[in-house]
């Protein structure tokens, strides 16, 4: 809550909406996160459709992820400048709205400018849904392990959207003709999901009376907030991790794809679904956690998850340097061994987002999570924008081996951040 005298936020107490929070809310949370998934987990099947219909480099392909770091960028600034005025529930269906319109006009206007537009739209409105989302988890789950655990859970159903984002590009996806543009048209069924989210939003009920911004505050202030907040040790090494951690899943999300059509030679539709393997591995691991949660505490299960991801990995490269390449597989019975371990990375890799962020933000007063969490997705916008073209610089340059064997660095960058974690927020308990 803001005090009109000082302009500061003052800690609040548990919600009067936590106790019993709606069913509905909750669902609406889930739907919303599940839609942006599949839209901006496509970016990496977008990246190998437009190679194919438009004739795109792998380099000039990959920027389709700067265009989304760039709208989540922006919207994420807007939500850290202005949610609190906007209001989470609205800040929400703004989102929603937009992101339809913009979805439903792909398959109208295809052409490699018109993916470009869609994914600065929706990564814009998916900056502003997402800071509003988790600053909501912060008024209906007040305690520690309760926060965990929904957080958790919502981020769960992220990862689910990314598994239906494989299904449904797959289905569209023409193999015979490389210059078929029939994957466009998943995105008008995307456009229907995002309406149907938008409508059981709409009369959802959402009390934010005890985070709402006194009119009188200064326009200035939320951003001076963001900028006093950003140079603290809990913000700064959240920075880190999220950079790490945004790196590593970008990484396997948005390359398995390339990875296993190009390396380990199925065919285009194949390898979307097999890399849709990733996304089951990452629901069964978040999911998971969100149970363990209950009982263990957040750095242990970070700790196994950062050293478990690693293992696999080195494991899934290997067998990927030792198959022989079949230039067309067509059936999963044929696939080597790589294709199934390679995503098995996201059982472990999967839980480690919601747990740090549920870590950090649990050690600020919830009128100061929204602050925050723009900065987290400030952070990973830039991210996004930096990570994925450069894995594709490595790939195009020493193939996808390397590029996937890369991601080793921010596994090892999040193995020191949660050290450094832990004694932030012991510093800002303290």
């Amino acid at each position: 809550m803001v005090n009109s005298a000082t302009g500061a936020f003052a800690a609040v107490g548990p919600h009067p909406m936590s106790a019993h929070t709606p069913l509905q809310l909750r669902l609406c949370m889930f739907m919303n996160y599940c839609a942006y998934a599949i839209q901006l987990n496509s970016v990496g099947i977008a990246v190998l459709q437009v190679q194919r219909s438009f004739g795109v480099s792998v380099v000039e392909a990959s920027a389709l992820a700067f265009y989304k770091g760039l709208g989540i960028l922006i919207g994420a600034l807007t939500a850290g400048s202005f949610l609190k005025r906007i209001g989470y529930k609205r800040a929400m269906l703004i989102a929603l709205g937009a992101s339809a319109l913009a979805l439903v006009a792909v398959p109208l206007f295809i052409s490699f400018t018109a993916v470009k537009i869609v994914f600065l739209v929706t990564g814009l409105s998916y900056g502003l849904m997402k800071v509003a989302l988790y600053s909501t988890i912060g008024l209906i789950a007040p305690g520690k392990k309760e926060h965990a655990s929904l957080l958790s859970f919502v981020e769960s159903f992220y990862k689910i959207g990314s598994l239906l984002t494989f299904i449904v590009f797959a289905a569209f996806t023409n193999n015979e003709d490389p210059h078929s543009t029939s994957w466009s048209y998943a995105y008008t069924l995307l456009a229907g999901l995002m309406l149907a989210a938008f409508f059981l939003l709409y009369p959802t009920p959402l009390d934010e009376s005890s985070v709402r911004e006194d009119p009188a505050t200064p326009l200035y202030f939320p951003i001076l907030e963001m900028v006093r907040l950003a140079i603290t040790p809990v913000a700064v090494t959240l920075g880190f991790l999220v950079f790490a951690c945004i790196v590593t899943e970008h990484g396997f999300i948005n390359w398995l794809p390339t990875f296993n059509h190009k390396v380990l030679g199925l065919v285009p539709s194949l390898g979307i679904q097999m890399a849709g393997l990733y996304a089951i591995f990452a629901i069964i691991g978040r999911v998971g956690v969100a149970f363990v949660l209950r009982r263990v505490a957040w750095f242990p299960v970070l700790a196994v998850c950062i050293v478990g991801a690693a293992a696999v990995l080195v494991g899934g490269l290997f067998a990927a340097g030792s198959s022989s390449l079949i230039t067309t597989i067509a059936h999963w019975r044929d696939a080597p061994l790589a294709v199934f371990l390679l995503p098995l990375t996201g059982l472990f890799v999967g839980p480690i987002w919601p747990v740090m962020h549920s870590a950090a933000l649990m050690s600020l007063p919830v009128g100061r999570h929204n602050t925050l969490a723009s900065l987290s997705v400030v952070f990973s916008s830039i991210s996004g924008a930096i990570g994925t073209p450069l894995l594709g610089l490595i790939f195009q340059r020493y193939g996808g081996v390397a590029a996937l064997a890369a991601l080793l660095a921010p596994l090892a960058i999040m193995a020191v951040g949660i050290f450094a974690l832990r004694r932030a927020k012991q510093s800002a308990t303290a």
